[in-house]
């Protein structure tokens, strides 16, 4: 009874901030431990695991079939979570290869139900499109300026305002250093083509030969591929819900397949003017994210965190981290 009123005390009082402040686990051990006393029977019991399905978690709603890391343990936590023994036992910096390009393709799919090789999962249409527009790229490779790294190909988990099949796409920084973000609809084999040769190749951002829309907010992914590594499946879903929350109109978080590094989890991509990696963040972590990208151009998060950015080497990364220390 005491537990109950406990409960129903910080509900009433505090509101859902309340449950948004606690790691999710906690509260789940602390419904598990009141089983004996009766209060999964009561009326309250329900009440409580809606909330902590919807509303305690603003950002669940708008991933489709998003939950905070599905089927987690205790044990789960301790050995695949942000504060497992191996976190910060190896230098983040220098972690990441250049590549000058990244596509996402959005799939209304959740991450959990995934397999290792994500690419090859299909739309609702039956198109591979992973698996297709992989194979492109890389034979389109051969038609790029000298010198152009590889272009990424990763699927992520599409927002309610994502169609499945949309294409996001970052391009390498023009003369200037900006760049156009875009999603663009490509939703045949010949479409993905078109889209390879006349966006990727050329260049060609504006083209009227691809429809696209701009995307303009930061645009924020996380690793959250399970049954590539379970660490990311573990350390993926809580940050995307509560990156999402902290956030607010101020960008979009998905989750999204590997994107290598499975020992940094979790690994988290931001996007915007500049394209940069962080491994190890945890749930402690988003206030000073979401607080840092506030700024127009926030530039590196936390140096500590930094894996890389997008264009630069791995020697490159390093020395970077070196003079901002």
């Amino acid at each position: 009874r005491h537990f109950e009123s406990a409960v129903a005390l910080c509900m009433l009082s505090r509101g859902t901030r309340f449950l948004s402040a606690a790691p999710l686990h906690h509260i789940q051990r602390a419904l598990s431990s009141a089983r004996p006393h009766g209060f999964a029977s009561t009326p309250l019991a329900p009440l409580l695991k809606n909330k902590l399905r919807t509303a305690s978690f603003p950002g669940v709603s708008k991933q489709r079939g998003m939950s905070a890391c599905p089927g987690c343990s205790d044990q789960d936590m301790e050995d695949y979570g942000p504060s497992r023994s191996e976190v910060f036992s190896t230098p983040l910096a220098g972690t990441l290869e250049r590549y000058d390009g990244h596509v996402f393709i959005c799939l209304s799919s959740p991450p959990e139900t995934w397999p290792s090789d994500a690419l090859g999962v299909p739309t609702a249409g039956g198109l591979a499109v992973g698996t297709i527009l992989s194979g492109k790229v890389k034979a389109a490779m051969k038609n790029m300026p000298e010198g152009t790294a590889k272009m990424r190909v990763t699927p992520c988990h599409a927002l309610s305002s994502d169609e499945e099949g949309d294409l996001l796409y970052f391009p390498p920084s023009s003369a200037g250093g900006s760049r156009k973000l875009r999603t663009f609809k490509a939703a045949s084999e010949e479409a993905l083509q078109t889209f390879v040769d006349e966006v990727i190749v050329k260049g060609n951002t504006d083209t009227s030969a691809v429809p696209s829309k701009p995307l303009d907010r930061k645009q924020l992914f996380v690793c959250c591929h399970t049954q590539r590594d379970k660490r990311c499946g573990v350390c993926g879903p809580p940050l995307v819900t509560q990156l999402s929350s902290a956030l607010g109109g101020g960008g979009q978080v998905r989750a999204c397949s590997h994107v290598g590094g499975h020992s940094y989890a979790g690994n988290v991509l931001v996007y915007g003017n500049d394209m940069d990696w962080y491994g190890y963040v945890s749930p402690k972590d988003v206030a000073s994210f979401a607080k840092a990208l506030e700024a127009e151009e926030p530039g590196v998060v936390s140096v500590k965190l930094w894996r890389g950015r997008m264009g630069m080497t791995p020697d490159e990364h390093k020395a970077k981290v070196e003079s901002m220390a």
